[in-house]
């Protein structure tokens, strides 16, 4: 099987212009420790990265980090963080170096973005962040539903405005060679037909791709 022709569910949460931001470390560890078990059941240890900067527009380097509290503490933002500028974070499990190795898309993926920091500066949102989350279908119903059930809770805390699915290979065959369309790339550049997803409704004829609307964790 070729790298990208790894089946998927893919799931889509824009939250609230006013919801909490998801790295603020009160968000991110309960939504966090609903995960552990999905990601400790992948091929192999996890890794993260996130994408930070000081109000110089230096970037911030964390070293390694990966799926722990440890980790965690590094780069969730408290009451205390005032030098740092949230604007991306991936999660790969099992790390894109052991894909690479094996040749085989990860079994659990995750990526998170900060609307306000997409050269949208100034500008009314429809959401405040972007989060893509991807499940290898071949993980088995069992995980992909638990993915979705924290999702589900997410999207109700976050009062989302949009929560959604679909099903998809982890990329599409180009015929230079290799693959594009990746689900890696979808966060910034896949979803939307348009440069600027808020000048517009945020119905289907909005995003690229075909999307089953969620209904949020009920209270």
């Amino acid at each position: 099987m070729a790298f990208f022709s790894r089946d998927y569910e893919v799931f889509l949460l824009l939250a609230a212009p006013d919801a909490a931001p998801l790295w603020q470390a009160a968000q991110w560890t309960p939504f966090a420790a609903g995960l552990d078990g999905l990601i400790a059941q992948a091929r192999g240890k996890a890794g993260v990265r996130s994408h930070q900067y000081n109000p110089k527009g230096k970037s911030i380097a964390f070293g390694r980090l990966g799926w722990n509290a440890t980790s965690h503490a590094k780069w969730t933002h408290t009451a205390e963080t005032t030098e740092a500028r949230f604007m991306s974070l991936e999660a790969w499990a099992p790390t894109w170096t052991v894909c690479e190795k094996d040749d085989q898309a990860p079994d659990v993926f995750l990526a998170l973005a900060n609307e306000s920091l997409l050269g949208l500066a100034g500008k009314p949102l429809q959401f405040s962040q972007r989060l893509v989350c991807a499940i290898a279908t071949d993980m088995g119903p069992e995980a992909a539903a638990t993915l979705q059930a924290a999702l589900a809770q997410l999207a109700a805390r976050q009062d989302a405005v949009v929560f959604a699915r679909t099903h998809r290979q982890w990329g599409r065959a180009s015929a230079y060679g290799g693959f594009t369309a990746a689900i890696q790339d979808m966060l910034i550049g896949g979803l939307f037909r348009q440069d600027d997803p808020h000048a517009r409704p945020l119905d289907d004829a909005a995003f690229r791709e075909p999307w089953e609307r969620l209904a949020p964790a009920s209270a």
